[in-house]
């Protein structure tokens, strides 16, 4: 059965800050099949805004890229492949924020295709 993932199972999976709720995901997750939860792009725009500007967290952008790595590893995960085009340019790029990565790939990485005042991202874009 396809389910949508909410953006606070990733963050307990990913900061284990309160435990039984990510023991719990955990357990939902081993329970599911290959390719069976979606992570849609607004959610993960979400959890990296979430785990790098939240005063809780305020995570480095490096941490947050390891971590990230053994969420993409999960089998169980569905990803659209211009979120992975995008986290591979968050990792690459250290003044853009994630969800200035999903418009650049969305654009096809086109200055032409995004409308934008950011200036890191005008960079990227020409």
């Amino acid at each position: 059965m396809i389910r949508y993932v909410d953006t606070n199972i990733l963050v307990r999976l990913m900061t284990n800050d309160i435990p039984d709720l990510a023991q719990n995901a955990i357990n939902q997750i081993n329970k599911s099949r290959p390719g069976e939860l979606i992570i849609i792009d607004a959610v993960l725009a979400e959890l990296f805004f979430i785990l790098e500007e939240n005063k809780r967290y305020q995570l480095p952008r490096e941490k947050i890229a390891v971590i990230f790595e053994g969420i993409l590893s999960i089998p169980q995960f569905k990803l659209s492949d211009t979120a992975k085009a995008a986290y591979s340019l968050f990792v690459n790029n250290k003044k853009l924020d994630f969800t200035d990565c999903i418009i650049a790939v969305s654009g096809n990485n086109k200055l032409n295709n995004v409308m934008t005042f950011d200036k890191d991202l005008l960079k990227l874009l020409s």
